[in-house]
């Protein structure tokens, strides 16, 4: 009976409210171009994921690079492991642009001020965590 009552429950929390980014464009994202090789802003990407999310053992950094397309990815995923809370997409304009997409959640702290922080670290070049503290 208490199993029943834990799988209604959890069915009514994930029919309610989809849980990680969902497809379809409804997570908050940010788009723009940056005077960077796409490597520079891979590599800025994924060390901002790791070191933001450093000691949290919920979530886990996933990254790739595609050298023959000069695309990248990083994507961070909360508990299950499936669950995608925040990703970064690059892709090389040319040799020295690259432009980048940002999307995350929309809840805390996978919100608006995590895609700031996102967009900051890219641009400032320097690892932004504060709303992960």
């Amino acid at each position: 009976m208490k199993a029943l009552v834990i799988s209604i429950g959890a069915a009514g929390l994930l029919s309610g409210c989809a849980l990680g980014i969902q497809p379809g464009g409804d997570s908050p994202s940010v788009s723009y171009t940056v005077p960077r090789s796409y490597q520079t802003v891979y590599l800025r990407a994924q060390n901002q994921a790791d070191e933001c999310l450093r000691g949290k053992k919920q979530y886990d950094v996933y990254a790739q690079v595609d050298p023959a397309l000069q695309t990248g990815l990083v994507s961070v995923r909360g508990p299950m492991g499936s669950i995608e809370v925040a990703r970064t997409e690059i892709k090389a304009i040319d040799a020295r642009h690259t432009e980048v997409k940002h999307t995350v959640w929309g809840h805390s702290p996978w919100d608006r001020n995590a895609l700031e922080a996102m967009r900051e670290s890219i641009r400032m070049d320097t690892s932004i965590c504060i709303v992960y503290k």
